[in-house]
């Protein structure tokens, strides 16, 4: 492999990236480096395994205290001096009469936060910052800035790290009560100025490594899909919404409940902070659930999930039922195996579901369906269960009956989605809230593509997805043009080249979702070959090869959208022998 890897024109192995960027192995000058755009918030799995934003850095605008900035009395010089990066990008903050402040406003969960700058003696001796939430101060310190010491405490926590150059990375910490959090620079007085770089608000009671940003939505999300270690894989995702309410908090009122309480933050969550609940089932018997209401088409595939550990109760239960409980689908969940225990359906309703361990003692459980026809109100539930099987008494929506005795198992992050399969969490408080489609692509770059043979290899972890077009050479918008590899189905992967119809198309019926597959698709005129894991799935002899100049992963055509995990992408600009490709895809 690494020998034919020094005949490529283009490799991309997610490693290296930025906002905006996904960078190229090869060419290592720039000209191969990718376009990414996602224009949303995201999450992916950490190397430690644990769920987290991407980026990390809740703020926008993290080197520019100009842009985004508000505040009074302000007296900014932007670019001032030479930041700890090296760069001359660390802005100068004055004030030009009474004291001024510099803040920035930020809409995010409660919880605990970490709010950090670097900051340097400009002639102000003491220097604070602060973060302010709901109706107080969650954090306030002021920082001796010429012996590199926290000089007070106001609110919450604080540190300082010293990072040369005069340059102290200065943090403060502690847990919001409201949903808009304001970070800032503060008490600067007339004739005094202080120098400040690289602004970052994370969650967490720590200060993350900084992540630079500008608008900091657009930042690939290099996921460890696998519990973390081991090689990162570029996720890539269609658009996708998380309709219910309160992902991360059980006991808000905008949850109903039957026969349960809730007990807030008992526990550490799968994103490594103790923000997870409990459901505790109290002694009527009856089912012993939280649930919320809806209302939408019932025949519309949807798909439940929440991430559920075990502790006094072994079982979770899932459902999500129309008004009458006469259509519906159930599941239970073994949280001390990790396995899907039982499954069930009323009415015309039909189900899949899934369980996936992301470390800890937790699961991701997972449930997909549709029921009827016709708009009406419908139920997601999440409950507690006394057995692995639906016997015993039930109710009508074959939610568990049972004597509950005050036990209880562990519950983060539910997400209800539109969608017949399971994506990436997306966390939400009072409202939905929506991830948009991840679009990662290359224009203009016909020279590292080869016009009249070439390869195109991916190696990816298959997942559930729509149709789409997972990695292509295209000129589809002026001349209706592509060669790409692309999944049809949930168990399909294959290949097509495509000038005024098709040149050449392949199918490799056996995809198993959450497997590795390399896939390899050589072309050269009259000679087609498609490669998966080693063995040739076809070839053909007859066909002409179309002028390209643009590679994209996902969609070349609207409603084609990408969902999976590249672990690494190439262009070859030669067709590969035969025995090449073989050995090139082998696992």
């Amino acid at each position: 492999m690494s020998d034919l890897l020094n005949s490529a024109s283009l490799v991309m192995v997610p490693s290296g990236y930025k906002e905006d960027t996904v960078y190229s192995v090869v060419p290592s000058d720039g000209s191969g480096d990718l376009s990414f755009t996602r224009a949303s918030n995201g999450t992916r799995i950490n190397s430690a395994g644990l769920v987290e934003d991407v980026p990390w850095n809740l703020n926008t605008n993290s080197e520019d205290f100009a842009t985004g900035w508000s505040g009074a009395n302000r007296a900014l010089t932007a670019n001032a001096t030479t930041a700890p990066n090296g760069t001359t990008t660390a802005d100068q903050l004055g004030a030009t009469g009474g004291t001024a402040y510099y803040a920035k406003y930020i809409t995010s969960p409660v919880g605990a936060y970490t709010f950090s700058v670097f900051l340097k003696y400009g002639n102000r001796q003491y220097q604070q910052i602060y973060g302010y939430a709901g109706t107080a101060y969650f954090a306030e310190a002021t920082f001796d800035l010429q012996n590199g010491t926290v000089y007070s405490i106001q609110h919450g926590n604080a540190n300082i790290e010293n990072v040369g150059g005069g340059w102290y990375r200065c943090s403060i910490y502690g847990t919001t009560t409201g949903v808009t959090i304001e970070m800032g620079i503060e008490n600067i007085a007339v004739s005094t100025y202080t120098y400040a770089w690289g602004a970052q608000l994370n969650i967490g009671s720590t200060a993350k490594p900084y992540f630079p940003t500008t608008d900091r939505l657009n930042v690939p999300r290099l996921t460890y899909q696998n519990g973390g270690g081991g090689c990162p894989s570029l996720l890539l995702e269609k658009q996708s919404t998380n309709l219910a309410l309160y992902s991360e908090q059980f006991d808000n009122a905008g949850w109903s409940r039957d026969e349960v309480t809730n007990g807030a933050n008992v526990t550490t969550s799968p994103d490594g902070t103790q923000n997870a609940d409990t459901i505790v089932d109290n002694s009527t018997n009856g089912r012993h659930i939280n649930y919320q209401s809806f209302s939408g088409d019932l025949s519309i595939s949807r798909t439940l999930s929440v991430y559920a550990k075990q502790n006094s109760l072994r079982y979770l239960y899932l459902s999500v039922t129309n008004t009458a409980d006469i259509h519906c689908y159930s599941a239970i969940f073994d949280l001390q195996s990790g396995t899907v225990s039982a499954t069930k359906t009323n009415g015309d309703a039909t189900l899949s579901a899934s369980i996936q361990s992301v470390g800890n003692g937790w699961y991701r459980c997972i449930m997909s369906g549709t029921m009827t026809t016709g708009t009406a109100n419908y139920f997601p539930l999440i409950g507690t269960s006394d057995r692995a099987g639906f016997t015993g008494s039930l109710t009508n929506n074959n939610a568990p009956e049972y004597i509950g005795s005050g036990q209880s198992l562990y519950v983060w992050g539910a997400q209800l989605e539109a969608s017949s399969y399971v994506t990436s969490y997306i966390p939400t408080t009072s409202a939905s809230a929506t991830r948009v489609a991840d679009a990662c692509s290359k224009t203009g770059i016909s020279s590292l593509i080869g016009q009249t043979e070439g390869v195109l290899f991916v190696d990816l972890n298959y997942l559930p997805h729509e149709a789409q077009s997972i990695f292509a050479i295209e000129d589809w918008v002026t001349n209706s043009t592509v060669i790409r590899i692309l999944s049809d189905t949930s168990t399909s992967l294959g290949a097509q080249v495509f000038q005024g119809g098709n040149q050449y198309t392949a199918t490799f019926n056996s995809a198993v979702v959450g497997q590795r597959y390399k896939c390899a698709l050589a072309y050269k005129a009259n000679d087609f070959a498609f490669y998966v894991n080693g063995t040739q799935v076809s070839t053909s002899s007859s066909g002409t090869v179309p002028t390209t100049s643009n590679v994209r992963f996902g969609a070349f055509i609207t409603g084609q959208t990408m969902d999976g995990q590249i672990n690494e992408a190439v262009l070859f600009k030669t067709r590969l022998t035969n025995a090449e490709l073989a050995s090139l895809t082998t696992i």
